[in-house]
């Protein structure tokens, strides 16, 4: 009932007496003192009347009278004057006075947020739009401004999640929260890092965390191919906090190795030659004299490598630790940090091994341990399974080709490996279910020589490169063991047992003459469409550095019994063969528009070994006095040099590598003339063939034997003359 004004009076149950007990009149009953009882508020158990609050009494608020007015109404019949009962009411009048209005912003709120959550509707559906636009041309390198659309509501986000974060909590989608950059920065300013409260203090902020990622993606060879990409970036838009939120570890990896594509952040200076050589292995005692800070790929180096310790060290994500620990191997071998990638590629190959990713099922052990095959858990998923796969074959890669260029052993022997081939890229993407019966296995017979085009593509080609640069290197490593226990794959019907201190030829032993015959034949047996790395002036990188590989894998082959002077060495022959086919490879890739830093470090590598072999037949016709052979050879060299030298501009190793066969040309030919022979391309076909050495037994000097190579079995290792 609506409250009468407390200063009115009513006279009329007394009829006007002035020494009447005062009766119990609405809206007045509890401001009589004393004797009568306070009015009460109907709002609530905790609202009461001014009496009731003054008085600190409690009120039920029941209806038509509270407790305490039943209580004083009681107390005032039995203390009236004598006489004054029946004036009084027979029961309390109990009043209420009106609510107090409390402004309430429930449903004001509501509104609101329906509002909030419509906008968010709409600007995801242009997000998708805009995304299902650009999915045909390639992202840009650095993120566009937001546009101003997008930037206020963010702001409207962020005051509405300052104000009333539950409510949200359940509608936000992380997608428009990850896709609005730089406004979903957690260190941008616009509020948003309320929902990153658990971001990691070493990651750089959000936007600059995602251009790395971005450039990382678009211009590594390998990273389609180590993550998943569209998995990776939609947990990427997932709170720091949510357990499908990428390894810590991983994403420094990332910000380290995708700082060499990007100028938004600093990397180290490259090396100074004056002070250290160029294939120094401790390169961290010259880094400690240096008075610079870290830069920031170092930086992101270092959390890399400590936190992927701490979590191997607590078995947390162990298979997302072993990512960032080979991601972490491209960073060092791209900065020729020799020991440290000896050191990283090795413990990533052995990681894989307990977590089982060297064998696939059936092929366990038969030993009965204690110890599980793996002790990670199973994957779930075609995409996560094959990413396992992906990353143990890329691990592997990585540590056989660092040592394809040192003599010692290796982490992994190849028979231990029993796993499935990668799938094809538009199957992985996809997530396509390819089942073992229609794949190859490590140890499939001819492996290397048989491709079955529904199963091949170029990243297949590539790990099968590998897996025969390590055969050759295996064979080089354990041959004067195997030959002194009397081997008879590497006996040569030839040569007798000698003492293994002595000079054994192996070339014509079973073991050395199968490797020829699979160096020689690798790339001929590539599918018809997979032969070409180049077409239409788009570069694969993967099949380039497949084509590269067998020259290469002939060149540690031949070279050391390649004698450049002896008549009819068909292991110089070789050698020369397979630098001028990595030289013509060279030159095809610097023929087009494609950035050739971009490369596989593999590459530059590939180049410095052909080169290293020009040397010895520049240093030999020298000797020999042929001007025209000097001439060209230097031209090829230069041509070498200068395309190393382009690598070098932003990988170090590339650096590296042109410093050091700088070094080796002045070493042993000295300096290079003025004038420079033009290299034409392409050469003759059998232009290869006419530039090895003989000795003339009459004069004792080294004359250039025009017409070596073109007799004799290739195939022997006998000299042909």
């Amino acid at each position: 009932m609506p409250k009468v004004p407390s200063t009115q009076t009513h006279s009329a149950a007394n009829g006007g007496r002035p020494d009447g007990p005062h009766p119990l009149k609405r809206n007045q009953a509890c401001h009589q003192v004393g004797i009568l009882y306070p009015r009460c508020l109907h709002a609530s158990f905790m609202s009461r009347h001014p009496q009731c609050r003054r008085r600190k009494l409690k009120c039920d608020a029941r209806r038509p009278a509270c407790s305490t007015c039943i209580r004083s109404h009681a107390h005032a019949v039995a203390h009236a004057p004598p006489g004054t009962q029946l004036q009084l009411p027979s029961a309390p009048e109990c009043t209420f006075d009106d609510i107090v209005e409390v402004p309430i912003e429930t449903e004001v709120s509501k509104t609101r947020y329906e509002k909030l959550e419509s906008r968010i509707h709409e600007l995801e559906s242009l997000l998708r739009e805009k995304d299902k636009h650009s999915s045909g041309s390639p992202r840009p390198l650095i993120d566009q401004p937001v546009p101003q659309f997008l930037g206020s509501d963010m702001e409207l986000l962020a005051s509405a999640l300052s104000q009333s974060p539950p409510l949200l909590d359940d509608f936000i989608s992380p997608a428009v929260l990850a896709s609005s950059s730089p406004g979903s920065s957690p260190r941008s300013g616009t509020g948003l890092e309320i929902l990153w409260s658990s971001y990691p203090p070493g990651l750089p902020n959000l936007d600059l965390l995602r251009h790395l990622v971005e450039v990382f993606f678009v211009f590594h060879p390998h990273a389609n191919r180590v993550l998943h990409h569209p998995s990776f970036m939609a947990s990427l838009t997932l709170s720091p906090s949510h357990p499908k939120f990428p390894a810590i570890p991983i994403l420094h990896a990332i910000c380290a190795l995708g700082s060499l594509y990007t100028a938004a952040v600093t990397s180290p200076p490259l090396p100074n030659f004056a002070e250290i050589d160029p294939d120094e292995i401790f390169t961290t005692r010259h880094r400690v004299k240096e008075e610079r800070p870290d830069s920031f790929a170092e930086q992101q180096a270092k959390y890399a490598r400590d936190t992927a310790d701490q979590y191997e060290s607590i078995g947390d994500r162990l298979f997302e630790t072993l990512q960032a620990r080979t991601i972490l191997t491209w960073f060092y071998w791209s900065h020729s940090r020799w020991l440290e990638v000896y050191v990283s590629s090795s413990h990533s190959l052995r990681v894989a091994v307990p977590l089982g990713l060297n064998v696939c099922p059936p092929f366990h052990s038969i030993t009965h341990s204690i110890r599980p095959a793996s002790i990670i858990q199973p994957a779930h998923t075609v995409i996560e399974d094959e990413t396992r796969r992906n990353v143990f074959w890329l691990a592997y890669c990585t540590e056989r080709l660092h040592g394809a260029s040192n003599g010692w052993a290796m982490s992994l022997d190849d028979q231990d490996i029993s796993q499935l081939l990668p799938v094809r890229g538009d199957h992985y993407e996809q997530g396509v279910l390819v089942t073992p019966p229609d794949r190859q296995w490590a140890h499939t017979r001819d492996l290397l020589l048989t491709h079955p085009e529904k199963q091949t593509d170029s990243f297949v080609l590539y790990v099968k490169a590998v897996m025969l640069i390590s055969q050759v290197k295996t064979f080089n490593l354990r041959f004067r063991a195997r030959h002194f226990f009397g081997d008879v794959a590497v006996m040569s019907p030839h040569s007798e047992q000698l003492n293994p201190l002595s000079p054994i030829d192996p070339r014509g032993s079973p073991a050395f003459l199968e490797l020829d015959d699979l160096t020689s034949s690798f790339r001929s047996s590539f599918p018809s469409h997979l032969r070409n790395p180049i077409v239409a002036n788009v570069v694969d990188q993967h099949l380039y550095a497949a084509c590269l590989m067998p020259h290469v894998a002939t060149i540690l082959l031949h070279d050391p019994h390649a004698n450049v002077r002896k008549s009819g060495c068909i292991s110089a022959l070789k050698i020369l063969t397979a630098a001028r086919s990595v030289l013509d490879l060279a030159y095809d890739v610097c023929n087009t528009n494609f950035d050739v830093t971009l490369l596989d470090p593999l590459c530059s590598y590939c180049w410095f070994i052909a080169g290293r072999v020009l040397v010895r037949f520049l240093q030999a016709a020298m000797d020999a006095n042929s001007t025209d052979q000097i001439s060209t050879l230097r031209a090829e060299l230069d041509f070498l040099e200068s395309a190393i030298s382009k690598i070098g501009q932003r990988i170090p190793l590339a650096f590296r590598y042109r410093k050091m066969l700088n070094d080796l040309i002045f070493k042993r030919c000295g300096e290079p003339p003025q004038d420079v022979t033009q290299l034409s391309f392409p050469r003759p076909t059998d232009y290869d063939i006419r530039a090895c050495f003989r000795e003339d037994a009459l004069s004792g000097t080294v004359t250039l034997h025009e017409s070596l190579g073109l007799q004799g079995s290739a195939g022997s290792y006998m000299a042909v003359s």
